[in-house]
């Protein structure tokens, strides 16, 4: 062996050495993720296609009729409707929201850390605890909200128990619970964008609107991308709240893509059926994010 096959060799085992050193480091977050994560998808993609209570130690095998039954199924689109109406009250509202509140945060005031932590505060309490609250504050008879409507002379209202208020008053729980932490994210991306490229902007006379406009939102585009993302999963999956205030009620009108997959699956043990309902959610969530992706390439910017 010559000097430069030497040198060869000993390149590949460096390389060699360094990619399975990479591999140990990956390899408990690997069978963590294919323990609970890639084998329970393969599991609930193999119920979907029985027939099976829980109970009974044979399921049915019934190839695609658990998918095909769910679709015909009217209460199941009525619940497809819901979830949308719902996924996009949440996000179409949170997210100005928060993009507000981040650039009133982004100023140099004195006591914006108390503000800024105040704003977070709803996030961090635990989904039911908050749930419980609101559920007291909503109370046709006894709530603050309606006791507060009185002393301004209106009349007081069943927020949570009237089908035509009980999704909307979901929806507004949702947005006061996740504004602080979509703020808090778009507060990292407004800190992050260099100061001279505003100066920049006013150099050339620039307006506020301007720097917004050809500054702000470029810089932040991927920080927004993120936030849209993470908004629309978390909408699909909100289930904790309409299990507490509504359970699903009055007359199924918060009854949303999750709550229907509880119900078929734990209170009427169509375990088949609830499979299908999450495959299905699987690649609805799977295919958001896809084209999320695909089209971030047109209106994303990367800073290098």
């Amino acid at each position: 062996m010559n000097g430069a096959q030497g040198i060869r060799v000993s390149s590949m085992s460096y390389r060699l050495q360094k990619n399975l050193l990479g591999w140990l480091f990956v390899l408990p977050t690997f069978g963590f993720l294919s323990v609970f994560v890639i084998a329970s998808i393969c599991y609930v993609l193999y119920l979907s296609f029985f027939q099976w209570n829980l109970i009974s130690p044979h399921p049915t095998f019934v190839g695609l009729k658990n998918y095909i039954d769910m679709v015909k199924d009217r209460d199941f689109q009525k619940a497809v409707i819901r979830t949308f109406f719902y996924m996009l009250g949440t996000t179409g509202i949170t997210l100005p929201l928060a993009l507000i509140f981040a650039l009133l945060l982004n100023k140099p005031v004195r006591g914006i850390a108390l503000l800024r932590g105040m704003i977070f505060v709803p996030y961090v309490i635990p989904a039911v605890s908050a749930a419980i609250a609101w559920g007291w504050l909503l109370e046709p008879h006894f709530g603050l909200v309606n006791y507060v409507l009185h002393l301004f002379g209106f009349s007081g209202y069943t927020w949570l128990s009237h089908p035509k208020s009980a999704l909307i008053s979901l929806i507004f729980i949702y947005v006061w619970q996740f504004s602080g932490y979509f703020t808090m994210l778009f507060l990292s991306g407004l800190q992050s964008i260099p100061e001279s490229l505003y100066e920049a902007v006013k150099v050339d006379g620039g307006s506020w609107w301007a720097q917004f406009r050809h500054v702000t939102c470029p810089m932040l585009s991927p920080t927004l991308f993120f936030t849209v993302t993470m908004s629309i999963i978390f909408s699909v999956q909100s289930f904790d709240q309409i299990f507490v205030l509504t359970n699903g009620g009055p007359a199924d009108s918060t009854t949303t893509i999750v709550f229907y997959l509880f119900k078929q699956g734990f209170q009427f043990f169509h375990i088949g059926n609830a499979a299908a309902i999450s495959i299905l959610m699987l690649m609805f969530l799977f295919l958001v994010t896809y084209l999320q992706f695909r089209g971030s390439e047109k209106w994303v910017h990367h800073q290098m």
